[in-house]
Protein backbone atom coordinates (compact mmCIF):
# COMPACT_ATOMS: atom_id res chain seq x y z
CA UNK A 1 0.00 0.00 0.00
CA UNK A 2 1.51 3.42 -1.12
CA UNK A 3 0.90 6.76 0.26
CA UNK A 4 0.15 10.13 -2.25
CA UNK A 5 -0.25 13.31 -1.79
CA UNK A 6 -2.45 14.55 -4.69
CA UNK A 7 -2.48 18.04 -5.88
CA UNK A 8 -5.94 18.98 -7.00
CA UNK A 9 -7.92 21.66 -8.25
CA UNK A 10 -5.71 23.87 -5.95
CA UNK A 11 -5.49 22.04 -2.88
CA UNK A 12 -3.14 19.13 -1.72
CA UNK A 13 -5.39 15.85 -0.89
CA UNK A 14 -4.04 12.84 0.71
CA UNK A 15 -4.88 9.22 0.40
CA UNK A 16 -4.25 5.77 0.93
CA UNK A 17 -5.05 3.46 -1.99
CA UNK A 18 -4.55 -0.29 -1.89
CA UNK A 19 -2.43 -2.00 -4.46
CA UNK A 20 -4.10 -4.44 -6.52
CA UNK A 21 -2.82 -7.53 -8.82
CA UNK A 22 -4.34 -7.91 -12.06
CA UNK A 23 -4.67 -12.03 -13.65
CA UNK A 24 -1.71 -11.26 -16.21
CA UNK A 25 0.59 -10.16 -13.13
CA UNK A 26 0.50 -6.56 -13.54
CA UNK A 27 -0.06 -3.91 -10.52
CA UNK A 28 -2.70 -1.30 -10.72
CA UNK A 29 -3.60 1.39 -8.82
CA UNK A 30 -6.79 4.15 -8.99
CA UNK A 31 -6.91 7.42 -9.76
CA UNK A 32 -8.97 9.96 -7.67
CA UNK A 33 -11.83 10.95 -10.13
CA UNK A 34 -11.61 14.52 -8.84
CA UNK A 35 -7.76 14.50 -9.71
CA UNK A 36 -8.63 13.03 -13.29
CA UNK A 37 -11.65 15.16 -14.17
CA UNK A 38 -9.23 18.32 -12.94
CA UNK A 39 -6.47 17.34 -15.40
CA UNK A 40 -8.93 16.92 -18.32
CA UNK A 41 -8.09 13.58 -18.97
CA UNK A 42 -9.87 10.37 -20.23
CA UNK A 43 -9.86 6.98 -21.16
CA UNK A 44 -6.73 6.08 -22.98
CA UNK A 45 -4.37 9.49 -21.78
CA UNK A 46 -0.84 8.85 -21.42
CA UNK A 47 0.47 9.97 -17.91
CA UNK A 48 4.12 10.59 -16.99
CA UNK A 49 6.21 8.51 -14.34
CA UNK A 50 9.22 9.62 -12.06
CA UNK A 51 10.60 7.27 -9.48
CA UNK A 52 12.45 9.22 -6.72
CA UNK A 53 14.18 8.36 -3.88
CA UNK A 54 11.98 6.40 -0.82
CA UNK A 55 10.00 4.94 -2.35
CA UNK A 56 8.30 7.92 -4.08
CA UNK A 57 6.88 7.69 -6.98
CA UNK A 58 4.99 11.16 -9.07
CA UNK A 59 2.22 11.05 -11.75
CA UNK A 60 2.06 13.91 -13.65
CA UNK A 61 -0.55 15.00 -16.56
CA UNK A 62 1.42 17.68 -18.62
CA UNK A 63 2.78 15.32 -20.81
CA UNK A 64 -0.77 13.99 -21.47
CA UNK A 65 -1.01 17.07 -23.89
CA UNK A 66 2.32 16.70 -25.37
CA UNK A 67 1.77 13.31 -26.94
CA UNK A 68 0.68 13.21 -30.24
CA UNK A 69 0.50 16.98 -30.75
CA UNK A 70 3.00 19.05 -32.58
CA UNK A 71 2.81 22.68 -34.26
CA UNK A 72 1.74 22.47 -37.90
CA UNK A 73 2.73 25.59 -39.63
CA UNK A 74 1.76 26.48 -43.63
CA UNK A 75 3.36 28.38 -45.70
CA UNK A 76 2.17 30.26 -48.80
CA UNK A 77 4.21 32.89 -49.97
CA UNK A 78 6.82 31.88 -52.27
CA UNK A 79 9.46 34.42 -50.84
CA UNK A 80 12.17 34.14 -48.81
CA UNK A 81 11.12 30.34 -48.57
CA UNK A 82 14.36 29.73 -46.72
CA UNK A 83 13.65 31.91 -44.37
CA UNK A 84 10.62 31.13 -43.67
CA UNK A 85 10.84 27.65 -43.30
CA UNK A 86 14.00 28.14 -40.56
CA UNK A 87 11.49 30.57 -38.71
CA UNK A 88 9.37 27.80 -38.50
CA UNK A 89 11.92 25.31 -37.40
CA UNK A 90 13.19 27.64 -34.66
CA UNK A 91 9.54 28.45 -33.63
CA UNK A 92 9.49 24.73 -33.25
CA UNK A 93 6.96 23.27 -36.26
CA UNK A 94 6.96 19.80 -35.92
CA UNK A 95 5.42 19.92 -40.10
CA UNK A 96 5.74 22.46 -42.41
CA UNK A 97 3.64 22.50 -45.60
CA UNK A 98 4.30 24.33 -48.33
CA UNK A 99 1.57 25.34 -50.38
CA UNK A 100 2.18 28.14 -53.16
CA UNK A 101 -1.20 27.95 -55.05
CA UNK A 102 1.11 26.85 -58.14
CA UNK A 103 3.66 24.02 -59.14
CA UNK A 104 6.49 24.60 -57.76
CA UNK A 105 9.46 25.47 -59.74
CA UNK A 106 12.70 24.19 -59.46
CA UNK A 107 13.99 26.45 -57.78
CA UNK A 108 11.44 26.69 -55.14
CA UNK A 109 12.31 22.73 -54.44
CA UNK A 110 15.65 23.43 -54.70
CA UNK A 111 15.30 26.33 -51.88
CA UNK A 112 13.20 23.86 -49.63
CA UNK A 113 16.01 21.32 -50.14
CA UNK A 114 18.56 23.82 -49.03
CA UNK A 115 16.69 24.53 -46.31
CA UNK A 116 16.56 21.37 -44.60
CA UNK A 117 19.78 20.73 -45.63
CA UNK A 118 21.02 23.57 -43.04
CA UNK A 119 18.26 22.10 -39.94
CA UNK A 120 18.98 19.55 -37.96
CA UNK A 121 16.08 16.51 -38.13
CA UNK A 122 13.80 17.81 -40.98
CA UNK A 123 12.95 15.67 -44.23
CA UNK A 124 10.86 16.17 -46.61
CA UNK A 125 8.09 13.62 -46.13
CA UNK A 126 5.64 14.59 -49.10
CA UNK A 127 5.42 15.88 -52.49
CA UNK A 128 3.60 16.57 -55.56
CA UNK A 129 3.29 19.30 -58.38
CA UNK A 130 1.39 22.31 -55.71
CA UNK A 131 3.13 21.40 -52.50
CA UNK A 132 5.98 20.30 -50.08
CA UNK A 133 5.44 18.55 -46.58
CA UNK A 134 8.86 18.90 -44.41
CA UNK A 135 8.59 17.07 -41.00
CA UNK A 136 10.84 16.79 -38.24
CA UNK A 137 11.82 13.44 -36.98
CA UNK A 138 13.88 14.53 -34.70
CA UNK A 139 12.61 14.10 -31.08
CA UNK A 140 13.95 17.08 -28.68
CA UNK A 141 14.93 14.53 -26.17
CA UNK A 142 16.92 12.60 -27.99
CA UNK A 143 20.09 15.61 -28.11
CA UNK A 144 20.26 17.00 -24.81
CA UNK A 145 21.13 20.93 -25.42
CA UNK A 146 24.56 20.73 -23.11
CA UNK A 147 25.76 18.03 -25.41
CA UNK A 148 24.83 19.88 -28.44
CA UNK A 149 26.58 22.85 -26.91
CA UNK A 150 29.34 20.82 -26.60
CA UNK A 151 29.83 19.16 -29.77
CA UNK A 152 29.36 22.88 -31.61
CA UNK A 153 32.02 24.06 -29.37
CA UNK A 154 34.73 21.58 -30.55
CA UNK A 155 33.38 22.58 -33.96
CA UNK A 156 33.99 25.72 -33.55
CA UNK A 157 37.21 25.46 -31.57
CA UNK A 158 38.61 22.64 -34.26
CA UNK A 159 37.46 25.30 -37.27
CA UNK A 160 39.33 28.22 -35.47
CA UNK A 161 42.98 26.13 -35.13
CA UNK A 162 43.09 24.97 -38.19
CA UNK A 163 41.65 28.32 -39.79
CA UNK A 164 45.13 29.71 -38.18
CA UNK A 165 47.37 26.95 -39.97
CA UNK A 166 45.33 27.33 -43.05
CA UNK A 167 46.38 31.17 -43.07
CA UNK A 168 50.09 30.31 -41.89
CA UNK A 169 50.71 27.52 -44.86
CA UNK A 170 48.59 29.29 -47.34
CA UNK A 171 46.99 26.10 -47.50
CA UNK A 172 43.36 26.79 -49.81
CA UNK A 173 42.44 23.29 -49.32
CA UNK A 174 42.20 23.20 -45.86
CA UNK A 175 40.89 27.23 -45.46
CA UNK A 176 37.78 25.47 -48.32
CA UNK A 177 37.33 22.94 -45.43
CA UNK A 178 37.18 25.28 -42.28
CA UNK A 179 34.62 27.01 -44.35
CA UNK A 180 32.23 24.56 -45.17
CA UNK A 181 31.68 23.56 -41.56
CA UNK A 182 31.12 26.19 -40.58
CA UNK A 183 27.00 25.56 -42.00
CA UNK A 184 27.21 22.06 -39.51
CA UNK A 185 27.96 24.63 -36.36
CA UNK A 186 24.75 26.57 -37.55
CA UNK A 187 22.62 23.30 -37.56
CA UNK A 188 23.60 22.83 -34.48
CA UNK A 189 23.15 26.45 -33.72
CA UNK A 190 19.88 26.25 -34.82
CA UNK A 191 18.84 23.35 -33.18
CA UNK A 192 19.46 24.51 -29.38
CA UNK A 193 17.35 28.19 -30.18
CA UNK A 194 14.84 25.55 -31.15
CA UNK A 195 14.90 23.38 -28.31
CA UNK A 196 15.42 26.66 -25.87
CA UNK A 197 12.33 27.94 -27.19
CA UNK A 198 10.12 24.63 -26.80
CA UNK A 199 11.69 24.67 -23.20
CA UNK A 200 10.32 28.01 -22.91
CA UNK A 201 7.03 27.62 -24.24
CA UNK A 202 6.58 24.11 -21.93
CA UNK A 203 8.55 24.47 -19.11
CA UNK A 204 7.90 20.62 -18.03
CA UNK A 205 9.97 20.06 -21.38
CA UNK A 206 13.30 20.83 -19.49
CA UNK A 207 13.89 17.61 -17.59
CA UNK A 208 13.48 15.92 -20.69
CA UNK A 209 15.76 17.97 -22.46
CA UNK A 210 18.79 17.99 -19.31
CA UNK A 211 17.96 21.80 -18.39
CA UNK A 212 16.79 23.83 -15.51
CA UNK A 213 14.42 26.55 -16.67
CA UNK A 214 16.83 28.97 -15.16
CA UNK A 215 19.15 28.12 -17.80
CA UNK A 216 17.76 28.69 -20.65
CA UNK A 217 18.35 32.14 -21.14
CA UNK A 218 22.43 31.86 -20.35
CA UNK A 219 22.50 28.36 -22.82
CA UNK A 220 21.21 31.02 -25.56
CA UNK A 221 23.78 33.29 -25.27
CA UNK A 222 26.28 30.49 -24.66
CA UNK A 223 25.44 29.25 -28.65
CA UNK A 224 25.26 32.50 -30.14
CA UNK A 225 28.79 32.60 -28.51
CA UNK A 226 29.72 29.33 -29.69
CA UNK A 227 28.27 30.14 -32.73
CA UNK A 228 30.21 33.38 -33.85
CA UNK A 229 33.24 32.08 -33.32
CA UNK A 230 33.11 29.84 -36.05
CA UNK A 231 31.70 32.28 -37.91
CA UNK A 232 34.74 34.68 -37.23
CA UNK A 233 36.69 31.22 -38.18
CA UNK A 234 35.84 30.80 -41.21
CA UNK A 235 35.99 34.51 -42.29
CA UNK A 236 39.69 34.22 -41.08
CA UNK A 237 39.63 31.02 -43.71
CA UNK A 238 37.80 32.94 -46.21
CA UNK A 239 40.70 35.55 -46.42
CA UNK A 240 43.69 33.28 -46.95
CA UNK A 241 43.25 33.38 -50.74
CA UNK A 242 43.43 37.03 -50.91
CA UNK A 243 46.92 36.37 -49.37
CA UNK A 244 48.22 33.68 -51.88
CA UNK A 245 50.43 35.89 -53.69
CA UNK A 246 51.43 38.40 -50.94
CA UNK A 247 53.99 38.53 -48.32
CA UNK A 248 53.23 39.93 -45.05
CA UNK A 249 56.89 39.27 -43.57
CA UNK A 250 57.41 36.81 -40.72
CA UNK A 251 57.24 38.90 -38.18
CA UNK A 252 53.85 39.79 -38.67
CA UNK A 253 52.45 36.20 -39.42
CA UNK A 254 54.24 35.32 -36.32
CA UNK A 255 52.02 38.02 -34.42
CA UNK A 256 49.02 37.08 -35.98
CA UNK A 257 49.44 33.41 -34.82
CA UNK A 258 50.27 34.59 -31.23
CA UNK A 259 46.95 36.83 -31.31
CA UNK A 260 44.90 33.67 -32.58
CA UNK A 261 47.05 31.52 -29.56
CA UNK A 262 45.81 34.26 -26.71
CA UNK A 263 42.09 33.88 -28.10
CA UNK A 264 42.01 30.45 -28.47
CA UNK A 265 43.44 29.93 -24.91
CA UNK A 266 41.07 32.64 -23.98
CA UNK A 267 37.43 30.50 -25.25
CA UNK A 268 39.30 26.86 -24.63
CA UNK A 269 39.19 27.60 -20.86
CA UNK A 270 36.21 29.89 -20.70
CA UNK A 271 34.23 26.91 -22.51
CA UNK A 272 35.82 24.44 -20.28
CA UNK A 273 34.42 26.60 -17.17
CA UNK A 274 31.26 26.76 -18.21
CA UNK A 275 31.06 22.57 -18.71
CA UNK A 276 32.47 22.19 -14.94
CA UNK A 277 30.67 25.65 -13.76
CA UNK A 278 34.08 26.79 -12.83
CA UNK A 279 33.88 30.23 -11.38
CA UNK A 280 37.68 30.34 -10.28
CA UNK A 281 38.69 29.35 -13.74
CA UNK A 282 36.26 31.72 -15.57
CA UNK A 283 37.61 34.51 -13.21
CA UNK A 284 41.29 34.24 -14.71
CA UNK A 285 39.69 34.11 -18.28
CA UNK A 286 38.61 37.54 -17.77
CA UNK A 287 42.06 38.42 -16.30
CA UNK A 288 43.36 37.63 -19.57
CA UNK A 289 41.34 40.33 -21.58
CA UNK A 290 44.06 42.49 -21.41
CA UNK A 291 46.41 40.18 -22.88
CA UNK A 292 44.39 39.57 -26.14
CA UNK A 293 43.98 43.80 -26.31
CA UNK A 294 47.83 43.63 -26.39
CA UNK A 295 48.16 40.95 -28.61
CA UNK A 296 46.27 42.66 -31.22
CA UNK A 297 47.68 46.23 -30.39
CA UNK A 298 51.56 44.33 -31.27
CA UNK A 299 49.71 42.98 -34.88
CA UNK A 300 48.57 46.74 -35.63
CA UNK A 301 52.24 48.57 -34.96
CA UNK A 302 53.54 46.11 -37.82
CA UNK A 303 51.02 46.87 -40.20
CA UNK A 304 51.63 50.79 -39.79
CA UNK A 305 54.89 50.30 -42.11
CA UNK A 306 52.92 48.14 -45.02
CA UNK A 307 50.81 49.19 -48.49
CA UNK A 308 47.63 50.25 -47.20
CA UNK A 309 45.62 46.83 -49.22
CA UNK A 310 47.91 44.74 -47.37
CA UNK A 311 47.66 46.35 -43.81
CA UNK A 312 44.02 46.57 -43.98
CA UNK A 313 43.61 42.60 -45.27
CA UNK A 314 46.26 41.29 -42.65
CA UNK A 315 44.00 44.13 -40.32
CA UNK A 316 40.55 42.36 -40.89
CA UNK A 317 42.40 38.95 -39.96
CA UNK A 318 43.64 40.35 -37.03
CA UNK A 319 40.18 41.68 -35.65
CA UNK A 320 38.67 38.37 -36.37
CA UNK A 321 40.92 36.53 -33.84
CA UNK A 322 40.14 39.08 -31.18
CA UNK A 323 36.89 38.61 -32.08
CA UNK A 324 37.09 35.34 -31.42
CA UNK A 325 38.55 35.62 -28.16
CA UNK A 326 36.15 38.22 -26.95
CA UNK A 327 33.49 35.82 -27.74
CA UNK A 328 35.17 33.34 -25.07
CA UNK A 329 35.42 36.55 -22.71
CA UNK A 330 31.70 36.60 -23.15
CA UNK A 331 31.75 33.00 -22.23
CA UNK A 332 33.52 33.53 -19.11
CA UNK A 333 31.51 36.10 -17.88
CA UNK A 334 28.23 33.53 -18.39
CA UNK A 335 29.80 31.65 -15.52
CA UNK A 336 31.44 34.34 -13.25
CA UNK A 337 27.91 36.37 -13.27
CA UNK A 338 25.50 33.31 -13.36
CA UNK A 339 25.65 29.47 -12.94
CA UNK A 340 24.53 28.37 -16.47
Amino acid sequence: MECHQIECCGASLMEYRRLQMSKGGSFLISLPKEWVKANGLTGGAVLRLEAGEGGELTIKAESAAEVGRGITAVIRGGDGLERQIRANYLYGADTIVIELGRSMTPDAREEVSTAIRKLVGLEIVEEDATSMTVQSLLQPASMPVKSTLRRAYALAANMHREAEVALVRRDADLAVSVERRDDEVDRLYFLMVRQLRLALRKPSMTERLGIKPAECLELRMAAKYVETIADYAGAVAASVPKLASEDPGKDTMDAIARLSGVAYRVHNNAAQALFRQDVKLSEAVLAENRQLGQALAAVNELLTTMPPRLAALLDSIAIYFYQIGEQGIDLAELVSGATV
